[in-house]
């Protein structure tokens, strides 16, 4: 983290970025991470292998906890954190409560805004 804290994360050798995310979000308890590298990349395809990703072994990464912003409609809920990766939403399923549909078009979110009918419009 930024603020100093710290901690040595041990994965398997095939592990993805992911599975590094996970780890890191128990390890901090913080649920909504962002990872970045040395030379200043942000990991952000959680299927990419470690390697691919250009993560070294003993690499020093930096986590960022983010901000979840939150909209909701009568029948439904949406979180989401600024340049992330998706969005999470609850609710009646006819009437906002399921972005399952469009989840894969919902990368790099700025802002949700919600109807009082159940509708939810995401501005990239």
């Amino acid at each position: 983290f930024p603020s100093g804290s710290g901690e040595t994360l041990s994965l398997p050798e095939h592990s993805k970025v992911g599975d590094l995310k996970v780890l890191a979000q128990k390890t901090f308890r913080k649920g909504f991470l962002k990872l970045v590298t040395a030379d200043g990349r942000v990991l952000t395809d959680p299927e990419d292998s470690l390697h691919a990703a250009g993560v070294q072994d003993g690499e020093h990464l930096v986590s960022v906890a983010q901000q979840v912003h939150t909209a909701a409609s009568h029948a439904a809920i949406a979180l989401w954190c600024p340049g992330g990766n998706g969005v999470a939403n609850w609710g009646d399923l006819r009437r906002g409560g399921d972005c399952s549909a469009v989840q894969d078009q919902l990368r790099s979110v700025q802002q949700i805004q919600a109807t009082d009918y159940g509708a939810f419009a995401a501005i990239l």
